[in-house]
């Protein structure tokens, strides 16, 4: 992995694993969530490729750094079409994202927080058959406790946001709470949308895959136009070793 440009001025170069690290780390906190987005797309804008899936557009280089993205989270934060298009379970790490956590001060394994209307989620992705950490499922007030009951069954806990709608802002408050400041977005497109159109994300980091699939593929975000353009500053830029780019911006003011 190469540095190609920094906004504080570090020379370009070859990075190692610790300057990865120094790069992604989450910035110190005063108590409240910080948000984290994190997509690869192609070079002609798609976040699925011609299976329908991200994961068909990663490359070696997206792998390590989307593991060193979970590595250093408290929250892995998803909508509940991305548990089921990308098979998403409770979060288990490798050894070394699980040491870099240890000396990093943090729990073994990072939460899983799911945003659900519905509640249209199998519950067993909550309780997969490796070592896990936890599940948070985020609906709405409707749901009664029958239906949250084969949640709680399958080791997750349920908070339901007051209203018919599940508010972001109430959500990330309940996170920081407990201490999970630390929030990373990994889809989708509609959830990530609606971050970014209530001021709720801070960073988005974005991968450009170096390949084009043509179709109809969504594109990081989905829904509504936003009331008002979202701009957001470059952090840095970084180049694979197999020509992947990644940047990483932050949102303006």
């Amino acid at each position: 992995m190469r540095l190609l440009q920094h906004v504080d001025g570090r020379p370009a170069g070859p990075l190692s694993r610790d300057d990865l690290v120094a790069l992604y780390r989450w910035p110190g906190g005063n108590g409240t969530a910080h948000v984290r987005s994190n997509f690869v797309a192609t070079l002609d804008g798609s976040v699925q490729g011609l299976d329908g899936r991200s994961g068909s557009i990663n490359t070696e280089s997206d792998h390590e750094v989307f593991a060193l993205h979970r590595a250093l989270t408290d929250v892995v934060l998803v909508g509940a079409g991305t548990v089921r298009d990308e098979g998403y379970r409770a979060v288990d790490l490798q050894p070394w994202q699980r040491s870099l956590r240890s000396a990093e001060g943090l729990p073994p394994f990072p939460s899983l927080v799911v945003i659900t209307g519905s509640l249209r989620l199998d519950p067993a992705f909550a309780a997969p058959d490796v070592e896990h950490g936890p599940v948070i499922v985020v609906t709405t007030s409707a749901h009664d406790d029958g239906a949250i009951r084969p949640f709680h069954d399958h080791g997750a806990e349920v908070l339901r946001s007051p209203g018919p709608e599940i508010a972001l802002s109430w959500m990330l408050d309940r996170l920081a709470a407990a201490g999970l400041t630390r929030v990373l977005c990994e889809g989708g497109p509609s959830l990530h949308r609606d971050l970014i159109a209530h001021g709720l994300l801070d960073q988005l980091s974005l991968t450009l895959a170096p390949s084009a699939v043509g179709g109809v593929g969504r594109r990081s975000t989905s829904g509504a136009a936003l009331d008002a353009r979202a701009d957001f500053d470059l952090s840095f830029v970084l180049l694979g070793d197999d020509q992947t780019l990644f940047t990483s911006h932050r949102r303006r003011g």
